[in-house]
C-alpha cells in the first residue's frame, strides 16, 4: 500500500460512507497573533528593533533638576537589533486518483485545510520555545499553577514597564484537570464571591485572570512532568517571515497517478525584549 491510496481513506469509501465526515483539527493560531509579526518580499533574516533595551536606558533617574545657566545633563540610550533568521517548513500529503474516485468526499480540499492547520500549529510550537528563554519565571516545575503564579507573573512584566496586553499561552494541563490553574481558581475559598469562581465552574473556562488574556496551546514538549508556558506582551517574541506566511499548492505527478499537496512557510522567530515576558514552569502530571 501506498501511501495517500485509497487504504489510507478508506474511512470515506463510497460504498460504506453513510455520514459527513470529521475532520481532527489541531489548536493552531494561538500564539502568533499575541506577538510581534513582520514580514518582507524577499529575506534571509528578519530585525526587530528594541528600544530603551540593553544597557543604557532611559528611566526616571536619569532626569535630574536643572539650576538656570546650567547644562541639562545627558544620559546615553541603546536600542538593541534582534534578528530572526528564516527558515523553510514544509509538508507534504500525496492523494492518489483512486482514492479521490471512490471516495464521497473531496478529500484533497480536507487534507488542504489540515495542512494549513499544521503549519500554523508548527509556526505556534516555534515561538512557545522561546519561553524557556525568559529570565524571569514563576513555578519551578514541581507543583501546580495557581493563581499567585499568574500575579507574581503580573508583578515581574509591570516592574520591567511591559507594554500592551498581557497574555498567557498555557499547555491544556497548566489550565485544566488536577494541576491547572482553573483547579485553584474554582476550589480556594480565598476566590468565593468573585465572581471567575462561577464563571470557570459554569463555563469551564475563565478567559482572563489577574488581567492576564488565558490561551491553551497543545504545542509544548513535557519534560520530567513538566512544561513551561509563558505570560507575555507583543513586544517580547517577533516572527518574521517572507513573502506568504503560509502557502498550500498542489503538484500533479501524473505517471503516480497522484496529487501531492503541498504546505510551506519560510519563517523565523526570536525573542525582542525579555523583560515583556515570563517563563511559567509548572507540574502537569
Amino acid at each position: 500500500m501506498a501511501a495517500g491510496d485509497s487504504g489510507n481513506f478508506a474511512g470515506g469509501l463510497l460504498e460504506v460512507i453513510e455520514s459527513e465526515a470529521l475532520i481532527k483539527f489541531s489548536e493552531a493560531n494561538v500564539t502568533v497573533p499575541l506577538v510581534t509579526v513582520k514580514n518582507e518580499p524577499k529575506a534571509d533574516q528578519i530585525t526587530f528593533i528594541a528600544y530603551n533595551s540593553g544597557s543604557n536606558v532611559l528611566t526616571s533617574a536619569d532626569v535630574a533638576a536643572t539650576d538656570e545657566g546650567t547644562v541639562t545633563p545627558s544620559t546615553q540610550l541603546d536600542t538593541e537589533k534582534k534578528t530572526a533568521t528564516l527558515d523553510m517548513y514544509s509538508v507534504m500529503v500525496p492523494i492518489y486518483d483512486e482514492a479521490q474516485l471512490s471516495n464521497a468526499d473531496n478529500i484533497a480540499s480536507n487534507a488542504g485545510e489540515l495542512i494549513g492547520n499544521a503549519l500554523a500549529a508548527k509556526a505556534d510550537g516555534l515561538l512557545n520555545a522561546l519561553f524557556d528563554g525568559f529570565s524571569n519565571a514563576v513555578g519551578d516545575g514541581s507543583a501546580a499553577l495557581s493563581v499567585d503564579n499568574l500575579f507574581g507573573a503580573l508583578s515581574s512584566l509591570k516592574q520591567n514597564s511591559a507594554l500592551g496586553q498581557p497574555n498567557a499561552v498555557l499547555d491544556p494541563r497548566q489550565i485544566w484537570g488536577t494541576y491547572g490553574v482553573h483547579n485553584d481558581l474554582v476550589t480556594a475559598a480565598q476566590f468565593a464571591g468573585a465572581g471567575v469562581q462561577d464563571e470557570g465552574a459554569r463555563t469551564g473556562f475563565v478567559s482572563q485572570i489577574a488581567g492576564i488574556g488565558i490561551h491553551s496551546s497543545p504545542e509544548f514538549t513535557e519534560a520530567s512532568n513538566a512544561v513551561k508556558g509563558g505570560v507575555f506582551t507583543s513586544g517580547a517574541l517577533g516572527i518574521g517571515y517572507a513573502g506568504e506566511m503560509m502557502r498550500v499548492e498542489v503538484y500533479r505527478e501524473g505517471s503516480y497517478l497522484r496529487d501531492n499537496i503541498i504546505g510551506s512557510g519560510f519563517w523565523g522567530v526570536t525573542e525582542i525584549i525579555d523583560g515583556y515576558g515570563v517563563e511559567v514552569h509548572t507540574k502537569v502530571s
